[in-house]
Protein backbone atom coordinates (compact mmCIF):
# COMPACT_ATOMS: atom_id res chain seq x y z
CA UNK A 1 0.00 0.00 0.00
CA UNK A 2 2.98 2.19 1.10
CA UNK A 3 4.66 1.63 -2.51
CA UNK A 4 1.06 2.82 -4.38
CA UNK A 5 0.55 5.90 -2.39
CA UNK A 6 4.22 7.23 -3.11
CA UNK A 7 3.18 6.93 -7.00
CA UNK A 8 2.05 10.42 -8.55
CA UNK A 9 -0.75 9.30 -10.46
CA UNK A 10 -2.66 7.93 -7.22
CA UNK A 11 -2.55 11.82 -5.78
CA UNK A 12 -5.77 11.84 -7.07
CA UNK A 13 -7.19 9.96 -4.06
CA UNK A 14 -5.34 12.39 -1.51
CA UNK A 15 -6.78 15.32 -3.91
CA UNK A 16 -10.37 14.00 -2.76
CA UNK A 17 -10.16 14.50 0.60
CA UNK A 18 -8.45 17.72 -0.13
CA UNK A 19 -10.91 19.36 -2.03
CA UNK A 20 -13.96 18.17 -0.35
CA UNK A 21 -12.24 19.68 2.87
CA UNK A 22 -11.45 23.02 1.30
CA UNK A 23 -15.41 23.17 -0.37
CA UNK A 24 -16.53 22.61 3.31
CA UNK A 25 -14.34 25.57 4.25
CA UNK A 26 -16.19 27.77 1.66
CA UNK A 27 -19.43 26.38 3.15
CA UNK A 28 -20.85 25.17 -0.26
CA UNK A 29 -19.23 21.83 -0.05
CA UNK A 30 -19.20 18.58 1.85
CA UNK A 31 -16.54 15.88 2.52
CA UNK A 32 -16.99 12.54 3.97
CA UNK A 33 -15.73 8.62 4.57
CA UNK A 34 -17.24 5.74 2.54
CA UNK A 35 -17.61 2.05 3.04
CA UNK A 36 -19.59 -0.71 1.12
CA UNK A 37 -18.56 -3.58 -0.79
CA UNK A 38 -17.15 -4.28 -4.50
CA UNK A 39 -17.55 -7.22 -6.51
CA UNK A 40 -14.89 -6.99 -8.96
CA UNK A 41 -14.84 -8.51 -12.52
CA UNK A 42 -14.96 -12.04 -13.20
CA UNK A 43 -11.23 -12.09 -14.68
CA UNK A 44 -10.09 -10.79 -11.51
CA UNK A 45 -11.96 -11.96 -8.96
CA UNK A 46 -12.06 -16.04 -11.00
CA UNK A 47 -15.89 -16.11 -10.60
CA UNK A 48 -19.39 -14.03 -11.79
CA UNK A 49 -20.45 -11.81 -9.67
CA UNK A 50 -22.34 -12.64 -6.50
CA UNK A 51 -23.34 -11.17 -3.53
CA UNK A 52 -21.41 -13.39 -1.58
CA UNK A 53 -18.19 -12.05 -3.38
CA UNK A 54 -18.37 -8.82 -2.83
CA UNK A 55 -15.34 -7.50 -0.57
CA UNK A 56 -15.04 -4.68 1.75
CA UNK A 57 -14.17 -0.81 0.88
CA UNK A 58 -13.17 2.46 2.61
CA UNK A 59 -12.84 5.45 0.89
CA UNK A 60 -13.49 9.24 0.82
CA UNK A 61 -15.65 11.86 -0.70
CA UNK A 62 -15.67 15.40 -1.37
CA UNK A 63 -18.43 17.79 -3.07
CA UNK A 64 -19.81 20.91 -4.05
CA UNK A 65 -22.81 21.69 -5.15
CA UNK A 66 -23.53 24.57 -7.96
CA UNK A 67 -26.80 24.71 -7.90
CA UNK A 68 -30.33 23.02 -6.59
CA UNK A 69 -30.03 20.44 -9.39
CA UNK A 70 -26.15 19.75 -10.41
CA UNK A 71 -22.86 19.10 -8.51
CA UNK A 72 -19.68 18.29 -8.69
CA UNK A 73 -17.74 15.32 -6.94
CA UNK A 74 -14.26 13.58 -6.35
CA UNK A 75 -13.66 10.03 -4.18
CA UNK A 76 -11.80 7.25 -4.19
CA UNK A 77 -11.28 4.06 -2.67
CA UNK A 78 -9.34 0.75 -1.16
CA UNK A 79 -10.15 -2.59 -0.98
CA UNK A 80 -7.88 -5.39 -0.47
CA UNK A 81 -9.30 -8.27 -3.04
CA UNK A 82 -8.55 -12.14 -2.19
CA UNK A 83 -8.39 -14.47 -5.25
CA UNK A 84 -7.52 -18.00 -5.39
CA UNK A 85 -4.03 -17.32 -7.08
CA UNK A 86 -3.21 -14.04 -4.93
CA UNK A 87 -3.95 -10.97 -2.97
CA UNK A 88 -4.95 -7.96 -5.14
CA UNK A 89 -4.76 -3.92 -3.69
CA UNK A 90 -7.63 -1.90 -5.69
CA UNK A 91 -7.09 1.60 -5.40
CA UNK A 92 -10.06 3.76 -7.54
CA UNK A 93 -10.46 7.42 -7.69
CA UNK A 94 -12.78 9.53 -9.90
CA UNK A 95 -13.98 12.42 -10.32
CA UNK A 96 -17.62 13.68 -12.15
CA UNK A 97 -20.61 15.60 -12.24
CA UNK A 98 -23.84 15.01 -9.63
CA UNK A 99 -27.18 15.76 -10.93
CA UNK A 100 -30.00 15.81 -8.04
CA UNK A 101 -33.77 15.74 -8.07
CA UNK A 102 -36.14 18.29 -7.84
CA UNK A 103 -36.46 17.34 -4.31
CA UNK A 104 -32.32 16.97 -3.75
CA UNK A 105 -33.05 13.36 -2.13
CA UNK A 106 -32.13 11.39 -5.35
CA UNK A 107 -28.62 11.79 -7.21
CA UNK A 108 -27.43 10.25 -10.18
CA UNK A 109 -23.19 10.59 -11.18
CA UNK A 110 -21.96 10.19 -14.44
CA UNK A 111 -17.44 10.52 -14.16
CA UNK A 112 -14.30 8.48 -14.86
CA UNK A 113 -11.29 8.05 -13.39
CA UNK A 114 -8.04 5.49 -12.62
CA UNK A 115 -8.32 2.33 -10.83
CA UNK A 116 -5.11 0.67 -9.73
CA UNK A 117 -4.65 -3.12 -9.08
CA UNK A 118 -1.19 -4.44 -7.06
CA UNK A 119 -0.87 -7.83 -7.27
CA UNK A 120 1.36 -9.74 -5.01
CA UNK A 121 3.08 -12.06 -7.86
CA UNK A 122 2.96 -9.48 -10.72
CA UNK A 123 3.41 -5.96 -11.90
CA UNK A 124 1.03 -3.57 -11.14
CA UNK A 125 -1.99 -2.66 -13.99
CA UNK A 126 -3.35 0.70 -13.91
CA UNK A 127 -6.42 1.73 -16.22
CA UNK A 128 -8.90 4.43 -16.62
CA UNK A 129 -12.56 4.15 -15.89
CA UNK A 130 -15.81 5.37 -16.94
CA UNK A 131 -18.25 5.28 -14.08
CA UNK A 132 -22.47 5.52 -13.50
CA UNK A 133 -24.07 5.21 -10.09
CA UNK A 134 -27.39 6.41 -8.33
CA UNK A 135 -28.24 6.56 -4.79
CA UNK A 136 -30.45 8.88 -2.04
CA UNK A 137 -28.78 11.34 -0.01
CA UNK A 138 -30.58 11.97 3.39
CA UNK A 139 -29.70 14.72 6.10
CA UNK A 140 -29.94 13.84 9.00
CA UNK A 141 -28.51 16.84 10.68
CA UNK A 142 -27.76 20.67 9.86
CA UNK A 143 -24.72 19.73 7.28
CA UNK A 144 -24.37 16.07 7.80
CA UNK A 145 -25.46 13.45 5.06
CA UNK A 146 -26.15 9.53 4.84
CA UNK A 147 -25.88 8.88 1.52
CA UNK A 148 -26.04 4.97 -0.03
CA UNK A 149 -25.56 4.26 -3.95
CA UNK A 150 -25.10 1.56 -6.30
CA UNK A 151 -22.11 2.21 -9.09
CA UNK A 152 -20.80 0.18 -11.84
CA UNK A 153 -17.19 0.86 -13.20
CA UNK A 154 -15.93 -0.01 -16.87
CA UNK A 155 -12.59 0.11 -17.96
CA UNK A 156 -11.52 2.08 -21.01
CA UNK A 157 -7.96 1.28 -21.71
CA UNK A 158 -6.56 -2.48 -22.35
CA UNK A 159 -3.87 -2.69 -19.77
CA UNK A 160 -2.92 -5.63 -18.32
CA UNK A 161 -5.31 -8.73 -17.80
CA UNK A 162 -4.87 -10.00 -21.55
CA UNK A 163 -5.97 -6.52 -22.36
CA UNK A 164 -9.61 -7.84 -21.61
CA UNK A 165 -12.57 -5.13 -20.29
CA UNK A 166 -13.36 -5.15 -16.41
CA UNK A 167 -16.16 -4.06 -14.85
CA UNK A 168 -16.72 -3.89 -11.27
CA UNK A 169 -19.97 -3.27 -9.22
CA UNK A 170 -20.17 -1.45 -5.98
CA UNK A 171 -22.72 -0.69 -3.19
CA UNK A 172 -21.52 2.41 -1.05
CA UNK A 173 -22.11 3.88 2.16
CA UNK A 174 -21.29 7.32 2.82
CA UNK A 175 -21.63 9.84 5.51
CA UNK A 176 -20.46 13.59 4.90
CA UNK A 177 -20.35 16.61 6.28
CA UNK A 178 -20.80 20.09 5.41
CA UNK A 179 -23.09 23.41 4.39
CA UNK A 180 -23.86 22.99 0.30
CA UNK A 181 -27.09 23.41 -0.99
CA UNK A 182 -29.15 21.07 2.15
CA UNK A 183 -32.48 19.14 0.84
CA UNK A 184 -35.80 20.67 1.75
CA UNK A 185 -38.42 18.37 0.28
CA UNK A 186 -41.36 20.37 1.81
CA UNK A 187 -39.98 23.80 1.33
CA UNK A 188 -40.64 24.95 4.34
CA UNK A 189 -37.54 26.69 5.30
CA UNK A 190 -37.01 23.77 7.69
CA UNK A 191 -33.69 21.31 6.27
CA UNK A 192 -34.58 17.39 6.02
CA UNK A 193 -32.35 16.30 8.68
CA UNK A 194 -33.87 18.51 11.13
CA UNK A 195 -37.67 18.19 9.55
CA UNK A 196 -39.73 16.19 11.90
CA UNK A 197 -42.57 16.66 9.79
CA UNK A 198 -41.07 16.26 6.12
CA UNK A 199 -44.48 16.44 4.36
CA UNK A 200 -45.64 19.71 5.36
CA UNK A 201 -48.13 21.07 2.63
CA UNK A 202 -46.59 24.00 0.89
CA UNK A 203 -47.20 27.70 2.31
CA UNK A 204 -48.42 26.16 6.03
CA UNK A 205 -46.02 28.19 8.71
CA UNK A 206 -43.83 25.70 10.63
CA UNK A 207 -41.69 25.92 13.98
CA UNK A 208 -37.92 25.57 14.40
CA UNK A 209 -38.79 21.51 14.14
CA UNK A 210 -40.30 21.86 10.72
CA UNK A 211 -44.16 21.34 11.97
CA UNK A 212 -47.01 23.19 10.63
CA UNK A 213 -48.94 25.09 13.57
CA UNK A 214 -53.02 25.49 13.48
CA UNK A 215 -53.54 28.22 16.01
CA UNK A 216 -57.31 28.09 15.63
CA UNK A 217 -57.84 24.04 15.83
CA UNK A 218 -59.91 23.68 12.63
CA UNK A 219 -57.12 21.45 10.82
CA UNK A 220 -55.84 23.94 8.29
CA UNK A 221 -52.56 24.54 8.54
CA UNK A 222 -51.39 27.95 9.52
CA UNK A 223 -49.84 30.15 6.19
CA UNK A 224 -52.61 28.35 3.97
CA UNK A 225 -55.64 29.34 6.37
CA UNK A 226 -57.29 32.19 5.36
CA UNK A 227 -59.34 32.51 8.23
CA UNK A 228 -56.85 32.10 10.82
CA UNK A 229 -59.36 32.98 14.06
CA UNK A 230 -62.23 30.52 13.32
CA UNK A 231 -63.91 30.04 16.33
CA UNK A 232 -63.05 26.38 18.06
CA UNK A 233 -65.61 23.57 16.07
CA UNK A 234 -66.74 25.52 13.29
CA UNK A 235 -67.07 23.56 10.16
CA UNK A 236 -64.82 24.91 7.65
CA UNK A 237 -63.17 24.83 3.89
CA UNK A 238 -60.08 23.79 2.51
CA UNK A 239 -59.16 27.44 2.97
CA UNK A 240 -60.24 27.20 6.21
CA UNK A 241 -62.52 29.87 6.37
CA UNK A 242 -65.35 28.68 8.13
CA UNK A 243 -68.83 27.46 6.20
CA UNK A 244 -72.47 28.61 4.71
CA UNK A 245 -74.24 25.46 3.67
CA UNK A 246 -77.39 27.32 3.57
CA UNK A 247 -75.87 30.80 2.24
CA UNK A 248 -77.80 32.79 4.75
CA UNK A 249 -74.43 34.53 5.82
CA UNK A 250 -74.65 33.02 9.07
CA UNK A 251 -71.54 30.40 9.45
CA UNK A 252 -72.46 26.98 10.27
CA UNK A 253 -70.73 27.22 13.40
CA UNK A 254 -73.51 29.51 14.72
CA UNK A 255 -76.14 28.66 12.65
CA UNK A 256 -78.65 27.05 14.72
CA UNK A 257 -81.22 27.02 11.45
CA UNK A 258 -79.00 25.23 8.99
CA UNK A 259 -81.86 24.34 6.10
CA UNK A 260 -82.89 27.71 6.12
CA UNK A 261 -83.95 28.39 2.52
CA UNK A 262 -82.46 30.74 0.16
CA UNK A 263 -83.35 34.28 0.52
CA UNK A 264 -84.98 33.81 4.39
CA UNK A 265 -84.07 36.94 6.41
CA UNK A 266 -82.35 35.58 9.11
CA UNK A 267 -80.81 36.56 12.67
CA UNK A 268 -77.70 36.48 14.14
CA UNK A 269 -78.01 32.68 15.00
CA UNK A 270 -79.10 32.37 11.39
CA UNK A 271 -82.81 31.79 12.02
CA UNK A 272 -85.34 33.04 9.71
CA UNK A 273 -88.16 35.69 10.66
CA UNK A 274 -91.75 35.92 10.11
CA UNK A 275 -92.63 39.35 11.10
CA UNK A 276 -96.52 39.06 10.32
CA UNK A 277 -96.61 35.04 11.51
CA UNK A 278 -97.99 33.61 8.29
CA UNK A 279 -95.75 30.57 8.67
CA UNK A 280 -93.75 32.42 5.28
CA UNK A 281 -90.07 33.91 6.19
CA UNK A 282 -89.22 37.45 5.84
CA UNK A 283 -87.32 38.10 2.41
CA UNK A 284 -89.64 35.69 1.32
CA UNK A 285 -92.45 36.89 2.13
CA UNK A 286 -94.04 39.14 -0.51
CA UNK A 287 -96.75 40.44 1.27
CA UNK A 288 -94.96 40.88 4.67
CA UNK A 289 -97.40 42.61 6.69
CA UNK A 290 -100.59 40.16 6.23
CA UNK A 291 -102.90 40.69 8.98
CA UNK A 292 -102.73 37.95 11.63
CA UNK A 293 -105.21 35.06 10.54
CA UNK A 294 -105.40 35.25 7.10
CA UNK A 295 -104.90 32.26 4.75
CA UNK A 296 -101.23 33.44 2.56
CA UNK A 297 -99.61 31.50 -0.34
CA UNK A 298 -96.37 30.44 -1.26
CA UNK A 299 -94.99 33.98 -1.50
CA UNK A 300 -96.76 35.01 1.68
CA UNK A 301 -99.86 36.76 -0.13
CA UNK A 302 -103.19 36.53 1.35
CA UNK A 303 -106.24 34.87 -0.56
CA UNK A 304 -109.88 36.42 -1.31
CA UNK A 305 -111.58 33.57 -2.86
CA UNK A 306 -114.29 35.50 -3.39
CA UNK A 307 -112.99 38.53 -3.95
CA UNK A 308 -115.00 40.96 -1.96
CA UNK A 309 -111.91 42.01 -0.19
CA UNK A 310 -111.85 40.64 2.50
CA UNK A 311 -109.02 38.16 3.02
CA UNK A 312 -109.71 34.21 3.43
CA UNK A 313 -108.95 32.83 7.24
CA UNK A 314 -110.96 36.47 8.15
CA UNK A 315 -113.63 36.20 5.87
CA UNK A 316 -116.51 34.76 8.13
CA UNK A 317 -118.60 34.63 4.59
CA UNK A 318 -116.09 33.25 2.40
CA UNK A 319 -118.70 31.96 -0.60
CA UNK A 320 -120.21 35.94 -0.97
CA UNK A 321 -121.15 36.37 -4.36
CA UNK A 322 -119.48 38.63 -7.05
CA UNK A 323 -120.32 42.43 -6.38
CA UNK A 324 -122.28 42.06 -3.03
CA UNK A 325 -121.17 44.85 -0.36
CA UNK A 326 -119.55 43.01 2.81
CA UNK A 327 -118.84 44.16 5.77
CA UNK A 328 -115.35 43.84 7.61
CA UNK A 329 -116.05 40.22 8.16
CA UNK A 330 -116.45 39.35 4.83
CA UNK A 331 -120.62 39.42 5.20
CA UNK A 332 -122.72 41.09 2.88
CA UNK A 333 -125.44 43.48 3.54
CA UNK A 334 -128.83 43.87 3.45
CA UNK A 335 -130.20 47.54 3.54
CA UNK A 336 -133.62 46.86 2.81
CA UNK A 337 -134.21 43.13 3.95
CA UNK A 338 -135.10 41.69 0.97
CA UNK A 339 -133.05 38.66 1.21
CA UNK A 340 -130.90 40.27 -2.04
CA UNK A 341 -127.37 41.57 -0.70
CA UNK A 342 -126.68 45.44 -1.30
CA UNK A 343 -124.27 45.39 -4.36
CA UNK A 344 -126.34 43.23 -6.36
CA UNK A 345 -129.97 44.48 -5.20
CA UNK A 346 -130.55 47.02 -8.59
CA UNK A 347 -133.76 48.19 -6.17
CA UNK A 348 -131.59 49.07 -2.74
CA UNK A 349 -135.02 50.83 -1.17
CA UNK A 350 -137.57 48.61 -1.85
CA UNK A 351 -140.58 47.99 0.71
CA UNK A 352 -140.24 45.78 4.03
CA UNK A 353 -142.02 42.68 3.16
CA UNK A 354 -142.89 43.27 -1.26
CA UNK A 355 -141.47 40.42 -2.54
CA UNK A 356 -138.98 40.87 -4.92
CA UNK A 357 -136.97 39.38 -8.12
CA UNK A 358 -132.83 37.91 -7.83
CA UNK A 359 -132.11 41.37 -8.83
CA UNK A 360 -134.12 42.76 -5.52
CA UNK A 361 -136.56 45.04 -7.52
CA UNK A 362 -140.59 44.10 -6.69
CA UNK A 363 -142.15 41.47 -8.58
CA UNK A 364 -145.35 42.08 -10.51
CA UNK A 365 -148.35 41.67 -8.96
CA UNK A 366 -149.83 37.81 -9.14
CA UNK A 367 -152.06 37.00 -11.77
CA UNK A 368 -154.43 35.47 -9.07
CA UNK A 369 -155.44 36.62 -6.50
CA UNK A 370 -155.48 34.01 -3.10
CA UNK A 371 -157.90 31.61 -3.57
CA UNK A 372 -158.89 32.09 -6.82
CA UNK A 373 -157.75 29.94 -10.51
CA UNK A 374 -159.71 32.30 -12.63
CA UNK A 375 -159.11 35.15 -14.62
CA UNK A 376 -160.80 36.51 -17.10
CA UNK A 377 -158.23 38.66 -19.76
CA UNK A 378 -160.50 42.21 -20.09
CA UNK A 379 -159.71 43.98 -22.84
CA UNK A 380 -157.68 41.08 -24.80
CA UNK A 381 -159.72 41.40 -28.22
CA UNK A 382 -159.17 40.75 -31.60
CA UNK A 383 -159.84 42.10 -34.93
CA UNK A 384 -163.09 40.92 -36.50
CA UNK A 385 -163.87 37.43 -37.04
CA UNK A 386 -159.80 37.01 -36.93
CA UNK A 387 -156.98 35.57 -34.32
CA UNK A 388 -154.81 38.89 -34.81
CA UNK A 389 -154.49 40.88 -31.37
CA UNK A 390 -154.83 44.54 -31.44
CA UNK A 391 -152.68 46.86 -30.00
CA UNK A 392 -154.55 47.18 -27.27
CA UNK A 393 -154.86 43.64 -26.16
CA UNK A 394 -151.14 42.85 -26.97
CA UNK A 395 -150.19 46.00 -24.09
CA UNK A 396 -152.40 44.23 -21.63
CA UNK A 397 -150.59 41.05 -22.42
CA UNK A 398 -147.11 42.21 -21.74
CA UNK A 399 -148.23 43.07 -18.21
CA UNK A 400 -149.46 38.96 -18.32
CA UNK A 401 -145.66 38.27 -19.59
CA UNK A 402 -144.18 40.40 -16.79
CA UNK A 403 -146.55 38.23 -14.22
CA UNK A 404 -145.49 34.85 -15.36
CA UNK A 405 -141.70 35.68 -15.56
CA UNK A 406 -141.56 37.00 -11.81
CA UNK A 407 -143.64 33.87 -10.56
CA UNK A 408 -142.02 30.96 -12.44
CA UNK A 409 -144.25 28.39 -10.39
CA UNK A 410 -147.49 29.50 -12.11
CA UNK A 411 -148.75 27.28 -14.99
CA UNK A 412 -151.78 27.86 -16.63
CA UNK A 413 -154.69 27.29 -19.27
CA UNK A 414 -155.35 29.44 -21.97
CA UNK A 415 -159.23 29.44 -22.56
CA UNK A 416 -160.33 30.89 -25.97
CA UNK A 417 -164.34 31.44 -25.68
CA UNK A 418 -166.45 33.28 -28.72
CA UNK A 419 -170.19 33.85 -28.96
CA UNK A 420 -173.37 32.22 -30.38
CA UNK A 421 -172.99 34.17 -33.68
CA UNK A 422 -171.76 32.23 -36.58
CA UNK A 423 -172.16 28.28 -37.22
CA UNK A 424 -170.41 25.52 -34.23
CA UNK A 425 -167.31 24.66 -35.88
CA UNK A 426 -166.32 27.85 -37.45
CA UNK A 427 -166.53 29.50 -33.42
CA UNK A 428 -164.56 26.15 -32.31
CA UNK A 429 -161.81 26.94 -34.58
CA UNK A 430 -161.84 30.84 -34.24
CA UNK A 431 -161.36 30.30 -30.78
CA UNK A 432 -158.64 27.58 -30.77
CA UNK A 433 -156.46 29.94 -32.59
CA UNK A 434 -157.03 32.78 -30.53
CA UNK A 435 -155.87 30.74 -27.64
CA UNK A 436 -152.89 29.64 -29.58
CA UNK A 437 -152.36 33.52 -30.79
CA UNK A 438 -152.27 34.45 -26.93
CA UNK A 439 -149.87 31.50 -26.11
CA UNK A 440 -147.56 32.58 -29.04
CA UNK A 441 -147.53 36.03 -28.22
CA UNK A 442 -146.44 35.47 -24.01
CA UNK A 443 -143.99 32.72 -25.53
CA UNK A 444 -142.50 35.62 -27.73
CA UNK A 445 -142.23 37.66 -24.31
CA UNK A 446 -140.02 35.07 -22.36
CA UNK A 447 -142.64 32.61 -20.52
CA UNK A 448 -142.03 29.10 -21.12
CA UNK A 449 -144.21 27.54 -23.73
CA UNK A 450 -144.20 23.76 -21.08
CA UNK A 451 -146.23 26.53 -18.59
CA UNK A 452 -148.42 27.30 -21.00
CA UNK A 453 -151.43 24.83 -22.70
CA UNK A 454 -153.83 26.59 -25.19
CA UNK A 455 -157.50 25.24 -25.89
CA UNK A 456 -160.70 26.66 -27.71
CA UNK A 457 -163.60 26.11 -26.23
CA UNK A 458 -165.56 27.85 -28.66
CA UNK A 459 -169.57 28.66 -27.70
CA UNK A 460 -169.91 26.07 -25.56
CA UNK A 461 -169.04 28.07 -22.44
CA UNK A 462 -171.52 31.04 -22.37
CA UNK A 463 -171.43 33.53 -19.05
CA UNK A 464 -174.40 35.58 -20.62
CA UNK A 465 -177.05 36.17 -22.79
CA UNK A 466 -176.26 35.65 -26.22
CA UNK A 467 -179.47 37.30 -27.47
CA UNK A 468 -177.85 40.88 -26.24
CA UNK A 469 -174.86 42.85 -27.50
CA UNK A 470 -173.49 43.49 -24.28
CA UNK A 471 -174.13 39.12 -23.67
CA UNK A 472 -172.07 38.35 -26.65
CA UNK A 473 -169.67 40.75 -26.07
CA UNK A 474 -168.67 39.21 -22.51
CA UNK A 475 -168.93 35.21 -24.13
CA UNK A 476 -165.92 36.74 -26.49
CA UNK A 477 -163.42 36.38 -24.18
CA UNK A 478 -159.97 35.06 -23.04
CA UNK A 479 -159.37 33.47 -19.43
CA UNK A 480 -156.28 31.96 -18.15
CA UNK A 481 -157.12 29.43 -15.29
CA UNK A 482 -154.35 28.32 -13.07
CA UNK A 483 -153.20 24.54 -13.40
CA UNK A 484 -151.83 22.81 -9.91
Amino acid sequence: MIRLYEKSKFALLALALVAGVTAVGAGEGEAGLQLGFVWPDEVIGGDALKLSDGEPLLGFRGGYRAGNRVGWFIDGFYSGLETSTSSINLLAGRTGVELFSKSGRWFFDLGGGLMSFDLDNAPSVERTFGSVSFGQRFQIDDGTFLRWELRGDTTIDDDGFGGEDLSNGLFVLGLTWGGGQRTDSDGDGVYDGRDKCPDTPRGATVDARGCPSDSDGDGVWDGIDRCPDTPSGWPVDATGCPTDGDGDGVPDGRDKCPDTPKGATVDDTGCPKDSDGDGVWDGIDKCPSTPKGAIVGKDGCPKDSDGDGVWDGIDKCPDTPKGAIVGKDGCPKDADGDGVWDGIDKCPETAKGVPVNPDGCPKAAQLFEEGKKKLILEGVNFEINSAKLTLNAQQILDGVAKSLADWPEVRVEIAGHTDSTGSDTHNQGLSERRANSVRDYLMSKGVSGQRMVAKGYGESKPIADNNTKDGRTKNRRVVLNKLD
